[in-house]
């Protein structure tokens, strides 16, 4: 670039300008920096895809710990279900789901206990086991409306709907010990009584009418328990064993 010096002004050619500028364009080297948008893409799908199943992974110790919680001091334990603010969906995915699949898988255990068992039965059986819990829920949604209309805060909450499900879950796990240790069945077919006692306790927090909240109390515990009793009986009747 040349430079001439006038009266002690520096004038600049043009010249050398659009040479400088055509140098730069033409050796500069090409800023690579900038983010490259065709693997912005594949990249974020496969971060979405990790994140998903880390998160499920994360819903269900979160739940499951707090099912477990409520089963040794329920108080306490929906005290802090309340505060974990987890929603129904969370608590189907994070514990129920999970259960319920082992309740069914725990069917086909029992052949190993009894030989004579046919995969015919074990099938029955697993279904029965799944499908009066899944529908049970629903089950329990609608009856409870009917027979509860006064339950204003129980219908519209989300707590209302997580209660139900973590208290199906305590007792498809029941279910699954059960029938994992048959040697103990004299014993575990009281443990349900404790599902009782749990929905007792979390029933305080509904907000039940307190003329009312007794008779909405029972009434509760029994659709939670009943319903997945009845659906059982009901499709082992519509599905009867081979023998």
């Amino acid at each position: 670039m040349k430079e001439e010096d006038t009266n002690n002004i520096y004038v600049y050619s043009e010249e050398s300008d659009d040479k400088f500028v055509d140098k730069q364009g033409s050796d500069a080297p090409i800023d690579n920096s900038g983010p490259n948008y065709a693997q912005v893409d594949r990249n974020s799908v496969e971060y979405n895809i990790e994140d998903d199943s880390l998160e499920n992974m994360v819903s269900f110790s979160v739940v499951f710990r707090l099912m477990l919680k409520v089963m040794l001091s329920p108080i306490e334990g929906w005290k802090s279900v309340r505060r974990a603010k987890i929603t129904s969906e969370m608590a189907q995915r994070g514990c129920f789901y999970p259960l319920l699949a082992v309740l069914a898988l725990s069917k086909f255990v029992v052949m190993a206990y009894y030989p004579s068992l046919s995969l015919a039965n074990a099938m029955i059986d697993a279904v029965s086991s799944f499908v009066s819990f899944f529908f049970g829920y629903f089950c329990i949604l609608i009856i409870s409306k009917i027979v509860m209309p006064k339950a204003e805060y129980f219908q519209t909450n989300d707590f209302g709907k997580v209660l139900i499900v973590i208290s199906l879950s305590t007792l498809s796990l029941f279910g699954t010990l059960t029938v994992l240790l048959p040697m103990l069945w004299s014993f575990m077919i009281f443990i349900p009584l404790w599902t009782i006692y749990i929905i007792s306790r979390g029933a305080k927090f509904l907000k039940f009418p307190e003329n009312i909240q007794m008779t909405y109390t029972f009434i509760l515990c029994l659709l939670i328990v009943g319903i997945p009793s009845v659906l059982s009986w009901c499709i082992g009747f519509l599905l009867p064993k081979q023998f």
